[in-house]
């Protein structure tokens, strides 16, 4: 029979259960915001020292130096149709002197490459491959335009890996620096000469990354964004305060130590003998581009070779996000289960400090709060939440763990803002601003915990190895400026 002495201490059990979770959630929210703050203010001088001196000058020089490196853009496109076309005509009026443009129609199912055809002048003809790289998708022509000489399309039989389609532009690159971006994103006039001014700079650099942010809500005229604004829905603000987050502060803070684990494939500029030397993309990597990058890292510390892997916040590829829960999702899944995957990977170089800050403090922090966060946050919120519910959780230690995982993570996202508005300024409205203050605030009450579970199905993905391929999304196309 049971005793109340026996539910008292059943229940003081649960509670002393409670309030571990809680207490150990609360270490676990300062420990990973602390980080992030020391993030921020790295990030903040990295910045602050990047838009001191304008580079105007620099990239007149690099423009007009005949030395100035070559650039080969590839481009992989899959379903592309409703963007395709302004993306690349920004590509093709960048503002760089040596530039040649290699598209990759990877098997689609919508017109992309017959638009490209028709809208180019393309022509089927021979373009010899140049470098010896995996590639498992046959190719099923190769195009090059009568008015854009620069310009080349080549179509294959997709395998449902974006990295097979870079591989076969690769493949027929021919410039000593390769720049890979994705079909649904268009970059500044003078982003290359931006993200080029390293490598010109500094020998030592072997890849280059760029701000991404999201292109919903912005105007497009000829392939130029003329109009930025911060989009209605609240799904796709949010994601410009994630992209701002991440970019201006996560990946400026690690590019100052040598650190930097991910360049976007949205935007990303490499080294290419230092690419062929790695093999190219891996195919079966889900995070092909982070995989890149540490692939380059590892090569690079395993030869004692100095080398860098930089940052560049002010040049910006704008690029479409998902508008759509459902769609979003699937794509947090793919990232998570990416990670999860390139970690298994490069085990070998986790807490080595052979492999510099990438080894010994990056990837412990991707693997700890990146990874394994997510799945600990869902768990310690449904023990917290039943211990409030239950009663079993004290109104003070819960008033603590509110104001760390909330407060701090407005702080956060509060602080990324204030940065990008003391720089570059690139949502002036007020009322943007404003709309993306609310979206901080709000973050952590709707899109952490649908986020955190998005990553946690990512993490179980990986452990099981579950495949995937170039992960679907619906396309509405580029905001037209109309006259």
């Amino acid at each position: 029979m049971t005793t109340v002495t026996d539910v008292l201490t059943v229940t003081d059990v649960l509670a002393g259960i409670a309030e571990v979770v809680a207490l150990v959630l609360i270490v676990y929210y300062v420990a990973y915001n602390l980080l992030l703050g020391l993030l921020v203010a790295r990030a903040a001088v990295a910045v602050v020292a990047e838009t001191a001196w304008p580079d105007t000058l620099a990239h007149d020089l690099t423009f007009a130096n005949p030395l100035t490196p070559g650039v080969s853009v590839l481009v992989p496109a899959h379903d592309e149709e409703a963007g395709i076309v302004p993306a690349v005509t920004a590509l093709l009026g960048l503002r760089y002197p040596t530039l040649e443009v290699v598209v990759v129609d990877d098997g689609s199912t919508d017109g992309t490459a017959d638009l490209l055809i028709r809208t180019f002048d393309l022509v089927e003809q021979p373009v010899p491959e140049t470098a010896d790289v995996p590639q498992e998708g046959r190719t099923l022509g190769t195009y090059r335009s009568r008015r854009h000489p620069e310009l080349v399309l080549i179509r294959k039989e997709s395998v449902g890996r974006r990295s097979d389609a870079v591989n076969a532009a690769l493949r027929r690159s021919t410039h000593p620096l390769v720049c890979m971006i994705d079909a649904d994103s268009v970059l500044e006039p003078e982003a290359l000469l931006h993200v080029v001014q390293p490598f010109v700079d500094d020998p030592r650099v072997v890849a280059a990354g760029g701000v991404v942010l999201p292109s919903n809500g912005a105007l497009v005229d000829h392939g130029r964004i003329t109009s930025v604004q911060v989009p209605k829905g609240w799904l796709e603000r949010t994601q410009v305060l994630e992209y701002l987050r991440a970019f201006l502060v996560g990946r400026s803070g690690w590019s100052a130590v040598n650190g930097l684990m991910i360049i976007s494939g949205a935007f990303g500029l490499f080294r290419r003998d230092a690419v062929l030397e790695v093999g190219g993309l891996d195919p079966g990597s889900l995070a092909e581009d982070a995989d890149l990058v540490v692939a380059v890292h590892r090569l690079m510390r395993d030869r004692g070779e100095p080398y860098r892997v930089v940052f560049v916040p002010e040049p910006v590829c704008w690029t479409e996000v998902p508008s759509r829960v459902a769609v979003l999702g699937r794509q947090r899944n793919r990232w998570s289960q990416g990670l999860g995957e390139l970690l298994g990977k490069y085990r070998h170089m986790l807490l080595r400090p052979r492999y510099g800050a990438l080894g010994a403090v990056t990837m412990p922090y991707f693997l700890t709060f990146e990874l394994l966060g997510p799945a600990f946050e869902l768990l310690g919120l449904v023990v917290v939440v039943s211990g409030v519910l239950t009663g079993v959780l004290t109104p003070a230690v819960f008033a603590v763990y509110l104001m760390v995982s909330v407060l701090l993570s407005v702080a956060v996202s509060l602080a990324a803002l204030l940065v990008e508005e003391a720089t570059f300024a690139r949502y002036p409205r007020g009322r943007d601003t404003l709309a993306l203050v609310a979206a901080a605030v709000l973050e952590p009450f709707w899109y952490r915990p649908l986020h955190s579970w998005w990553r946690t199905v990512g993490l179980w993905r990986a452990l099981n190895g579950t495949s995937s391929g170039w992960g679907e999304m619906t396309r509405t196309g580029f905001s037209t400026a109309t006259r």
